[in-house]
């Protein structure tokens, strides 16, 4: 048990290091080393199960905080993705293929719903039509980096393969619905 312990802290460490996986100075960096300190804190001390419904209510919770954890470690990639020069230069021949012309409203921090049903903050250039823009709000415009790497709706294209097989296989969008939001999904 201690061994894991030690592994859990040094890959937690590992992974936030200025040469790792995440940088220190940013939000989801934080967000991601708070997640990654509760693993240990988690198998002390065992829990004891003694009813069905105990053992139910343990495993939703791991799986609450094991699917937060994929959608931080899915968001650190996407982010770099959405740096990249080669997804730039497609977000760039994306913009001006458009129908209509678009005009750069700079980086600004969305939100993308992945698979596990957890959203995660990324930085992004949106765009909106020239000559459209309302008091505080942004008009209808493009997360050009989004769609390039498949993401409509700020959903990862897993979420919406997982949302369209059940509204397929279920009777109905609401049965769909109920099913994903029991998954803790949607």
């Amino acid at each position: 048990m201690m061994l894991q312990n030690a592994c859990l802290t040094k890959r937690s460490m590992d992974m936030t290091s200025d040469s790792g996986l995440i940088r220190q100075d940013t939000d989801a960096a934080r967000h991601l080393q708070a997640v990654l300190d509760e693993l240990p804190q988690m198998q002390q001390p065992p829990r004891l199960v003694t009813r069905p419904e105990e053992l139910e209510t343990l495993e939703r919770e791991m799986r609450q905080r094991t699917d937060q954890l994929g959608s931080l470690l899915v968001g650190y990639p996407l982010q770099q993705a959405l740096d990249a020069p080669a997804l730039q230069a497609e977000q760039d021949r994306l913009v001006r293929h458009w129908p209509k012309p678009l005009k750069s409203d700079g980086k600004v921090q969305g939100r993308v719903r992945t698979a596990q049903g957890h959203t995660v903050a990324v930085w992004t250039t949106y765009y909106r039509r020239k000559g459209q823009k309302r008091a505080g709000k942004r008009s209808a415009g493009v997360y050009a980096g989004l769609v390039a790497v498949g993401i409509y709706d700020r959903c990862t294209p897993a979420l919406a393969a997982e949302v369209s097989l059940c509204a397929a296989l279920l009777g109905s969008l609401d049965e769909a619905q109920a099913v994903l939001a029991d998954r803790g999904v949607v």
